[in-house]
């Protein structure tokens, strides 16, 4: 379960999802609309080198590849839309958290082979 703001460190996992949408619903509010409920996806984990402020560490680590698109429409005309950039980012793989700026995550770069 993800709330829709900045800064990582915020997600909920595993049985705490039920936890915190039973409460949600028990409060009656309408903050449970601050949320995407979304399915975990567990991608494959390699040995690397992460490097954090010219220190390095080898550990085991996950990438995500993150798309970023351009969106604009005045009423029912589209007035672009379209791929306007990437992010890649690296982690370890024990870490639920992703965040680059929250310190959960390095900046990475792709090499296709």
């Amino acid at each position: 379960m993800k709330p829709q703001r900045e800064g990582g460190g915020n997600n909920i996992y595993g049985d705490d999802v039920r936890e915190t949408l039973q409460k949600l619903q028990k409060s009656g509010s309408e903050e449970d609309a601050a949320y995407i409920l979304m399915q975990r996806i567990f991608p494959t984990i390699s040995a690397t080198v992460l490097m954090r402020n010219g220190c390095w560490s080898k550990d085991h680590a996950i990438s995500e590849l993150g798309i970023f698109g351009t969106y604009l429409r005045n009423k029912d005309k589209v007035i672009i839309n379209k791929q306007s950039g990437y992010l890649m980012r690296t982690k370890i793989s024990s870490s639920d958290e992703g965040g680059v700026a929250a310190g959960f995550a390095v900046l990475d770069s792709l090499y296709l082979t």
